[in-house]
């Protein structure tokens, strides 16, 4: 992977769709040095993600390219007064709803694992995952989700602390069950997608979308 999807781009910003497997920063071959390489030179000051997705996790990604820019954007995921909504392929069958449910049980801020995706008792703080169930079977169940926080795997934590790990995860999810669907799907991502991010952009509203392959 050499090369970024970018999206869109104004002044002092841009959006990529992010590929999964591919770390946004604190990686030699992350978002950060790639971009730093495919942009022109002195057509940024410096490459700023403003938000994260886990290194699994395809969509949408806003990038600040100045300082000014990524304090903006950054204050209003910190406020929450943007909208994240994202796709997930669980385990097993859930029922189809138009109504958004939610996920509150609180959970640890930092990355845990499948014996206690809730974290210890003293780490828990308040989490709440909206989600809709758009398609089901007797296998799996595709959710489209909006995130009121911002805790660390939350809606992978979320889901398998509801018994429907999200596919391919390896976190939370179970191995054999993740093998078996790596052979049938021929690929050992994880079905977690952002899909689409709403915010303000220097006073103008802005709504970004990246489809979903899944």
């Amino acid at each position: 992977m050499n090369h970024l999807e970018i999206v869109t781009r104004g002044e002092g910003w841009l959006v990529i769709n992010k590929p999964p497997g591919i770390s946004v920063h604190n990686d030699p071959r992350d978002v950060c040095h790639l971009l730093e390489k495919q942009l022109i030179p002195g057509s940024f000051e410096g490459i700023h993600p403003v938000h994260r997705l886990d290194k699994e996790t395809s969509g949408i990604l806003l990038i600040a390219l100045n300082t000014r820019m990524a304090k903006q954007l950054a204050e209003q995921f910190q406020a929450r007064t943007c909208e994240k909504y994202y796709y997930a392929l669980l385990r097993g069958s859930m029922p189809i709803s138009e109504e958004w449910q939610h996920w509150n049980t609180p959970i640890s801020d930092k990355a845990e694992g499948r014996v206690n995706p809730q974290g210890l008792a003293k780490d828990r703080v308040e989490a709440r995952t909206d989600f809709k169930v758009i398609k089901s079977d007797q296998y799996t169940s595709l959710i489209e989700v909006r995130l009121y926080t911002g805790r660390q795997h939350q809606i992978r934590k979320h889901s398998a602390i509801a018994k429907h790990a999200i596919l391919g995860d390896t976190r939370y999810g179970d191995p054999k069950f993740n093998k078996r669907i790596a052979e049938i799907y021929k690929t050992d991502r994880m079905f977690l997608h952002a899909g689409k991010l709403k915010i303000s952009i220097d006073g103008k509203e802005h709504t970004f979308e990246a489809p979903r392959e899944f």
